[in-house]
């Protein structure tokens, strides 16, 4: 890849990581170390298709996944749906923003509601601009984020690595929004404390898996919820929750219902109003034809009154 010049001037920027050191970043629950993975494609686009859509790469070797899951059986005609979120959220530095640092940003795969994703993925493999210090960062321990600071946007790569080795890695695509939509430099509408948070929702399908890997699967649901090392990070996730689509739903349903009624009144008087033309139309006709027979009726008397005129004047 061609070092992007926004984000080129590593000499100037220091190494920063989460705890301050330059080798691993400490989590809630233990150590996410961080190191290059040789293992990584050269460029993560023409591994992955771009967008929000969940791209599948060929597995790497097995690092950090479990060997025990191989000897396991696969359970025949059973699904698995993992669902994530994957996305990146980023703040205005204010007046603590300079030349080459305008933003604080936070790249992160998480669960749609503070699920442990560990109880499926060995690790989770960032791979960030080759401009910045060390671009590939490597979590084996949630919370899966990455948070750094820049000026730039550029598109990185997310890489799930299962716990079951046989299961192919999951790679995301995601550009790192610093900006709202249509906007691509700092503005007075831009410099707002307000995030730009810019995340999907997806879900990762599992078929037939292997016994043990779906033991691990089912813990994700009884395990404690995972918050983000960031707490601005954390309280502007967005809420995924069937409560909220209830009542979305019973919004709807609501907005729906009114609004059939609204229509059922209208055609109702369509109707009404129908037949008062209706009967209009049948009244303007019927005078017609009273009229029509009238005129056809004085026509015809005034004939024959002429008619008896002629022949009196002959005798």
């Amino acid at each position: 890849q061609t070092p992007d010049p926004r984000t080129d001037r590593t000499d100037q920027l220091p190494v920063r990581w989460d705890c301050g050191c330059t080798t691993s970043c400490r989590t809630a629950t233990g150590i996410n170390t961080i190191m290059p993975v040789s293992s990584a494609p050269a460029s993560a686009a023409a591994a992955a298709a771009a967008g929000p859509a969940t791209a599948v790469a060929p597995a790497a070797p097995t690092s950090g996944a479990d060997s025990s899951t191989t000897a396991s059986p696969r359970l025949p005609n059973t699904t698995v749906c993992v669902p994530i979120v994957y996305g990146s959220m980023a703040f205005y530095l204010g007046k603590k923003a300079d030349e080459y640092a305008t933003h604080e940003w936070t790249l992160y795969v998480r669960g749609p509601n503070g699920e442990d994703l560990s109880a499926a993925a060995a690790k989770v493999v960032f791979q960030l601009h080759p401009s910045f210090p060390q671009p590939v960062r490597e979590l084996t321990a949630p919370p899966f984020e990455v948070t750094e600071k820049g000026w730039g946007e550029f598109e990185a790569s997310i890489r799930i690595v299962w716990r079951d080795p046989d299961e192919k890695a999951t790679v995301l695509m995601h550009p790192i929004k610093l900006y709202p939509p249509g906007i691509t430099s700092v503005t007075p509408s831009t410099t707002s404390t307000e995030p730009v948070v810019h995340e999907f929702y997806d879900e990762v399908v599992f078929t037939d898996p292997r016994e043990s890997f779906h033991k691990q699967l089912m813990r994700m649901s009884v395990l404690p919820r995972i918050q983000s090392h960031e707490p601005a990070v954390q309280e502007a996730f967005p809420r995924y929750s069937d409560e909220e689509d209830w009542k979305a739903l019973l919004e709807a349903q609501k907005f729906l219902d009114t609004e059939m009624k609204k229509v059922k009144t209208r055609l109702i008087q369509a109707d009404a109003e129908m037949e008062e033309l209706d009967d209009a139309l049948v009244e303007v006709a019927q005078a017609n034809a009273q009229a029509h027979a009238a005129a056809v009726s004085s026509g015809s008397s005034r004939s024959k009154s002429s008619g008896s005129s002629k022949s009196k004047s002959r005798h």
